[in-house]
């Protein structure tokens, strides 16, 4: 099935307001931040007095700019003006949905805050590499906490307050079911676990034959009845061998091509011979195969209805954000305007 149904709606506009959590978290510590007078030279834009700081907007500006070099997009100073202004607007987007959300009661335990960090930090291999990155990109976990707060709080909001305001009737649901039916065909699909034994392709041979002759090693033990999840998680060179070596379900398309073939040729249970790739060396095992199907509309219909919902939540989006933005003081240096009524942020 190609159809694509997000968990949460708050997926639906993360694009929109921020760019991912590490190059949202910068400007954390300073919201809110009620203006001052020494301020006065560092703001790009205020909310209702709190402020959204130049540092804050320089620093997820370099994260992208250096996110794109990386992938060796060239951009002139047309594109890096244009992001710096797209930044600049999410910044106070975001900042009105939660002020919003605050204003209209929405609250967010703090045991779910801890949990987001908690799940955030795995992304790194121990805390003193989580720490060393936030020292190297100069943010703190305050910082982080506080990020986290804002975008579960408007997360929250948009599901409870605003999301119910979004309705999609069975007959618009049966309508796109039967005029996208490709949508709704489940390929061939198999879960498959490896074990991985890297090889730069920039390796002299002698290197390579050494990488051959450990992943045959390992191959031998298996063939000898020792146990598949643990030697992947003992051997291999990919994340997997968290999991013991398992990728989960894959179609057609999705694995470099030799992978792929031998994968989708074995049976379950079955285990491969050495495979070779231009990541390495692999043993894969086939643990399910199921076949393509079609969706029953019956099956599909609650899903694909909260898929439209978002569909056309994401298309209200921008009417939405500027009739709350007209509700509240915003100010650019250079360009100020205001509302006659400023509403404070609740505490």
């Amino acid at each position: 099935m190609h159809i694509s149904i997000k968990k949460s709606v708050w997926t639906v506009i993360v694009f929109a307001l921020s760019f991912c959590l590490v190059g949202s978290v910068s400007g954390a510590d300073n919201a809110p931040k009620v203006k001052t007078e020494n301020s006065a030279d560092n703001y790009v834009a205020r909310v209702n007095g709190v402020d959204i700081s130049q540092i804050d907007l320089e620093r997820k500006f370099n994260l992208i700019k250096e996110r794109y070099t990386s992938m060796g997009v060239p951009l002139d100073d047309t594109k890096l003006n244009e992001f710096k202004d797209n930044i600049l607007k999410s910044l106070i987007e975001q900042e009105v949905l939660y002020q919003e959300s605050v204003n209209q009661g929405t609250k967010i335990e703090q045991e779910e805050i801890t949990a987001e960090l908690e799940n955030f930090k795995k992304q790194f291999e121990t805390e003193a590499a989580f720490k060393k990155q936030l020292t190297d990109m100069d943010y703190t976990e305050k910082a982080i906490l506080s990020q986290i707060k804002q975008s579960k709080t408007i997360e929250k909001f948009i599901e409870e307050k605003v999301m119910p305001t979004v309705t999609v009737s069975d007959e618009e649901v049966k309508t796109y079911f039967d005029s996208h039916p490709d949508e709704f065909d489940m390929p061939e699909r198999v879960q498959a676990s490896h074990i991985l034994i890297k090889v730069d392709p920039k390796a002299s041979e002698a290197s390579k034959a050494e990488s051959l002759k450990k992943i045959e090693a390992i191959k031998s033990k298996l063939d000898n009845g020792e146990d598949f999840a643990k030697l992947a998680s003992e051997n291999s060179d990919c994340p997997s061998s968290a999991k013991g070596g398992d990728l989960g379900l894959f179609a057609r398309g999705q694995m470099v091509k030799p992978f792929e073939d031998t994968a989708f040729a074995l049976k379950p249970g079955e285990v491969s011979g050495v495979v070779e790739t231009q990541f390495g060396y692999h043993i894969i095992k086939s643990t399910e195969k199921q076949v393509g199907s079609t969706l029953a509309f019956n099956d599909i219909k609650e899903r694909l209805t909260e898929k439209l919902k978002e569909d056309k939540f994401k298309e209200m989006f921008p009417s939405y954000i500027e009739s709350l933005k007209a509700n509240y003081k915003i100010e650019i240096p250079g360009n100020k305007s205001s509302v006659p009524e400023e509403k404070p942020v609740k505490e």
